[in-house]
């Protein structure tokens, strides 16, 4: 029973410090919190949970196996989703050509939480998160329980802990981008920020998925 307390113990600081450094899903979060506002931002963090709990189920039951032994499945997936995305962030960019909007127009809520998923499920940090780190802190298997039953339950901690991360993320680029300094015309570089890092953001994607 201490082992396996030390063990959540061990993964919820190791999964906590992952989760901080700023990697894809981050950057995703705050180019939709300066171009798309908090409202979308949060959808955007909702979507980017389901795609990394899918990633955890996958390996959990074992598919994520086969996955990861067909390189070029993954690359392929990997290069559709950075497509995705860099076509999303163009979007966003010419939006702040033409419009002094605060916010994109709510109907791009389901752009964010799509593009959430699509994050969520193509970042290299939910293989390693749920591929290595996970299975290396779950310990004895209870009596009664299946080794997939644990890792699926363990997998929630870094789950949980993402959500929470994310929405500070999200709430500090909103309040940055809110700050009564940032007024009138000045709103379309937060717009064109957003924009360049969702690009930035797939182009690192693409480059990671070739090589």
């Amino acid at each position: 029973m201490t082992g396996n307390l030390q063990g959540i113990l061990g993964l919820v600081i190791t999964s906590s410090v992952l989760i901080a450094i700023p990697g894809p899903s981050i950057l995703f979060l705050v180019g939709q919190a300066l171009s798309a506002g908090k409202k979308n931002a949060l959808k955007g963090v909702a979507g980017n949970t389901i795609g990394m709990y899918s990633i955890a189920v996958l390996l959990a039951f074992g598919i994520g196996a086969v996955l990861m032994s067909s390189p070029q499945i993954l690359m392929i997936i990997r290069l559709i989703g950075a497509f995705v995305l860099l076509l999303i962030g163009w979007q966003y960019v010419r939006a702040s050509r033409i419009s002094m909007a605060m916010d994109v127009p709510a109907d791009k809520g389901h752009q964010s939480f799509f593009a959430g998923i699509i994050v969520g499920a193509a970042n290299p940090k939910s293989v390693i998160m749920f591929g290595t780190i996970v299975p290396g802190f779950t310990g004895e298997i209870p009596p009664g329980m299946s080794a997939t039953t644990v890792l699926l339950l363990m997998s929630l901690i870094p789950i949980v802990l993402g959500i929470v991360i994310d929405i500070i993320w999200v709430y500090a680029a909103h309040a940055v981008k809110s700050a009564s300094f940032f007024r009138g015309n000045s709103l379309r570089w937060f717009n064109l920020c957003g924009g360049i890092l969702m690009i930035l953001m797939a182009l690192l994607l693409a480059v990671s998925s070739v090589i």
